[in-house]
């Protein structure tokens, strides 16, 4: 039988599991390298979305879903990239899901509006 290994605390007495206590060291250059990464892609993705929603002729509400879809897509295909752990290459799970999103709509509607006046107005 495995025994647990169990430390108590100085300070407070308090016994804790090493295995509650195991956690992966993250590199913060790691971490800042992954992050730039993401926001390039969510800064490409914005662009290419924005170009398609242009050409396609969408308007309205359908942009924003199309670019929502979009970014949607780009998340599960970020997670299955990370072996659907994302936790290991990022501090929140919620990183990949959130981070840039806002930011990239600018982008988003800057491409859209000026390929749907190119292609569509004149």
């Amino acid at each position: 039988r495995v025994r647990e290994a169990v430390v108590s605390t100085q300070s407070t007495g308090k016994r804790i599991n090493l295995s509650e206590m195991k956690k992966e060291a993250l590199s913060s250059t790691a971490l800042q390298g992954n992050l730039s990464v993401l926001h390039y892609s969510r800064t490409a993705l914005s662009a290419v979305s924005g170009s398609v929603a242009g050409v396609l002729g969408l308007y309205g509400f359908h942009g924003f879903f199309f670019y929502i879809f979009s970014s949607l897509l780009m998340s599960v295909l970020l997670v299955g990239k990370a072996n659907f752990n994302s936790q290991r290459y990022f501090l929140s799970p919620w990183d990949i899901w959130t981070n840039g999103v806002a930011g990239g709509i600018s982008t988003f509607i800057l491409f859209w509006t000026f390929l749907y006046g190119l292609v569509h107005v004149y």
